[in-house]
């Protein structure tokens, strides 16, 4: 015990005395260990002394084990545990993916600006400005310039899924469909998650030009549509949005998340009322976030 000059009482002095004993005492019957401020062992004094090493094997075996990471369970849960109907596609090893849950719509909405940006640059009639605004911004108006600069209805449909087609998806049908008015034709086409994901996968090892621009800007994502999968750091976005025939809201992103020298492909697409879709993907930012170095990851040859 640190017993201080400046005791300023008598009865303190002896107060100390009567208790000296018996901490002498304790500090016995504790094989000396007591510590003499009467505080918590130290962090150094704590690591000075090893945990016992197990004195069995079955001691050995009952030390619990990390879990192993189930893709396919933990995308279940997510889509469990939505009150929207989602379904999530992630790229895995060789040509396998790994997709869970189901929509009833899967129009394309504005991630079809990626190939149209694409297809546009390709043919050198694109405005540099209209590329950017029409990825980073989702800028209808940019991204319908870069469609008519293609010849507009079938021409530019026949355009834009042929990159579709050489960027690894055999099977999206590019439609210019009059439902959708004059404002996004090119947004109604049926692009399924998984169909989207092989595009994905093409554009992440690209080294087309003009598909690198548009993978950059997909990079570049403004603030103010950084949600999902966007605000997750680094990542290449593209999302889309709108309302379908039944009323249902959609929200719907592809991505590339780099990670431990390759990356990651996923898509998803949310349908529900418009605050829980919003949830629902404030709630996959957060996730994969948490786990992307758990996806699988793919390498570029």
């Amino acid at each position: 015990m640190d017993l201080r000059t400046d005791r300023r009482t008598a009865r303190r002095l002896t107060v100390i005395a009567l208790l000296l004993p018996l901490l002498a005492g304790c500090a016995h019957s504790n094989g000396g260990e007591a510590s003499g401020t009467g505080s918590p062992i130290s962090p150094s004094a704590s690591e000075s002394r090893p945990a016992p090493a197990p004195t069995s094997a079955s001691s050995a075996a009952s030390t619990p084990s990390a879990t192993p990471f189930d893709l396919r369970s933990e995308l279940t849960g997510l889509v469990s545990d939505s009150s929207v109907d989602l379904e999530i596609v992630v790229a895995g090893t060789g040509s396998s993916s790994t997709g869970v849950g189901e929509v009833d719509a899967d129009t394309a909405w504005s991630t079809m600006k990626v190939p149209i940006a694409i297809a546009a640059l390709q043919n050198g009639s694109a405005e540099m400005d209209d590329v950017k605004a029409a990825i980073t911004l989702s800028d209808n108006d940019a991204a319908i310039d870069l469609w008519n600069s293609l010849g507009a209805g079938d021409d530019a449909a026949n355009t834009v899924q042929a990159v579709i087609r050489r960027f690894g998806d055999s099977r999206t049908v590019v439609l210019p469909d009059d439902r959708a008015g004059a404002d996004e034709p090119f947004g109604m086409t049926r692009w399924t998650a998984a169909d989207q994901v092989r595009f994905v996968e093409g554009l992440a090892c690209t080294t087309d030009p003009s598909a690198v621009k548009v993978r950059d800007y997909m990079g570049q994502i403004d603030p103010s549509e950084q949600f999902g999968l966007a605000g997750v750091h680094p990542s290449m976005v593209k999302a889309g949005w709108g309302n379908e025939d039944n009323g249902d809201y959609t929200v719907r992103q592809m991505a590339i998340l780099p990670h431990d020298g390759g990356y990651s492909a996923v898509t998803f697409i949310a349908q529900g009322s418009e605050d829980e879709v919003d949830r629902t993907v404030a709630n996959l930012k957060t996730w994969f976030a948490a786990h992307r170095k758990e996806l699988p990851v793919r390498h570029c040859s």
